[in-house]
């Protein structure tokens, strides 16, 4: 390495953690991703970015049966003022599927939005129970 080294870019954080996650090396990833957001500006409401790596966040937390985490990052991620994470099928889809491990009300409307904004598709790399919940309101 020469006397400068590049600063690491949301990019890089984003790559990295997601090669770590396709790795199966998701507590990893979960803190490159937080590093990622720590590099974001703030209100992280306000930043579009935020969604991604919160929902990468709570996804890898998902993977690992740490419902209520995701659930908390996933819930962050809907808020996000950009509009990003209210109309993402993934953050909708993810959201359902705590909602439902976590035993909450909201678990068919989030699943249903999920159907509502990708249809079908969405739920096939997933365990089928979820799209059960829904496909009888279809």
């Amino acid at each position: 390495m020469g006397l400068f080294t590049k600063k690491k870019t949301t990019d890089d954080y984003a790559e990295e953690g997601n090669a770590l996650f396709d790795e199966g090396k998701y507590s990893e990833a979960i803190q490159v991703w937080l590093k990622g957001l720590d590099f974001l500006d703030r209100p992280l409401n306000a930043q579009s970015e935020a969604v991604w790596f919160q929902t990468s966040v709570a996804d890898a937390w998902f993977m690992v049966g740490e419902y209520e985490k995701a659930y908390s990052y996933l819930c962050d991620a809907r808020s996000n003022i950009s509009g990003e994470g209210y109309t993402n099928p993934f953050v909708m889809l993810r959201l359902g599927q705590c909602s439902h491990e976590l035993g909450k009300d909201d678990a068919t409307e989030y699943l249903m939005r999920a159907y509502m904004l990708a249809g079908e598709d969405i739920f096939k790399s997933d365990d089928e129970k979820y799209f059960d919940l829904i496909k009888d309101m279809i």
